[in-house]
């Protein structure tokens, strides 16, 4: 699945969360090192049927993170912060099914049903992440859904070969369809003008999430929510670096540098602090 919840040294998420308090950087570390198990059961498990297994597996740990002892490292790791947190049971049930739609659908008829799974696998990080940032009323519910959906359909359009190859398209089907743009041809990495216009409006889409996830924040202490900013500035320059490219996704993963990153970091830190 596209990485939208990898939290490996060095990443996006890492360098973001470097500026919370210990306690919920923590938790967060904590939240993404349990998406990772439960990403990797799925995507690094050849065997659908042993994939089904694992995903069976992690639902009795989540159970038991609520309902007695996990015994898997991640789970036991993360149960201290869901109950310090107040993180609610049916978030992490919604996640897991999330990574089990990786099974189930390796392709999307509509943006509907591409939604639902973008919100199962990035908005629900996003609300867990919100009551994580001391947000337990969530009244930056929007904000943390629309953000999910933007990172994650960057994330698609970043990783757009790379899914290709195993065999998931997270372009909805009938999308590729009016924009006169195939299988066959994504296959193959043809960038026709077909291709161009229907990146376009896949990046639009994208845009159109962060400009919303940006309005639901006027209205909330922004301060509180720095380590979400930081990556939705992250990503937002991402977005722009493939439409730069030219959405040349085929040869190479499109990055943001480093230095770009701390720079953004180091630039929001300080535009929060100067708005205290």
């Amino acid at each position: 699945m596209p990485e939208s919840r990898r939290a490996a040294s060095g990443t996006s998420f890492a360098l973001a969360f470097q500026v919370l308090p210990p306690g919920q950087r923590e938790a967060i570390r904590a939240v993404h090192a349990f998406s990772r198990c439960i990403d990797d059961s799925v995507d690094e498990e050849p065997d659908p049927g042993r994939a089904r297994d694992k995903v069976a597996r992690w639902r009795l740990e989540i159970a038991a993170c609520y309902e007695g002892e996990p015994s898997e490292p991640a789970a036991v790791a993360l149960r201290p912060h869901l109950a310090r947190f107040r993180i609610p049971r049916g978030y992490l049930d919604e996640l897991l099914s999330g990574v089990e739609m990786d099974l189930t659908h390796l392709r999307y008829a509509t943006f509907e049903e591409l939604r639902r799974y973008c919100y199962r696998v990035a908005s629900v990080v996003g609300l867990i992440c919100l009551r994580i940032f001391g947000d337990h009323e969530e009244r930056g519910r929007g904000y943390a859904e629309n953000l999910g959906l933007a990172l994650q359909l960057t994330n698609i359009l970043r990783d757009l070969e790379a899914d290709r190859a195993r065999g998931r398209i997270y372009i909805p089907g009938d999308e590729m369809r009016a924009f006169g743009y195939s299988e066959d041809a994504l296959a193959r990495g043809e960038r026709t003008k077909a291709f161009d216009t229907l990146m376009r409006f896949q990046a639009a889409r994208a845009r159109e999430y962060f400009a919303q996830a940006d309005r639901e924040a006027g209205g909330l202490d922004r301060r509180r929510l720095l380590a979400a900013e930081i990556m939705s500035r992250i990503y937002q320059r991402l977005l722009g670096r493939i439409e730069a490219s030219g959405f040349d996704v085929f040869r190479r993963r499109v990055r943001v540098p480093f230095l770009e990153r701390a720079w953004i970091t180091g630039s929001t830190l300080i535009a929060s602090n100067g708005a205290r």
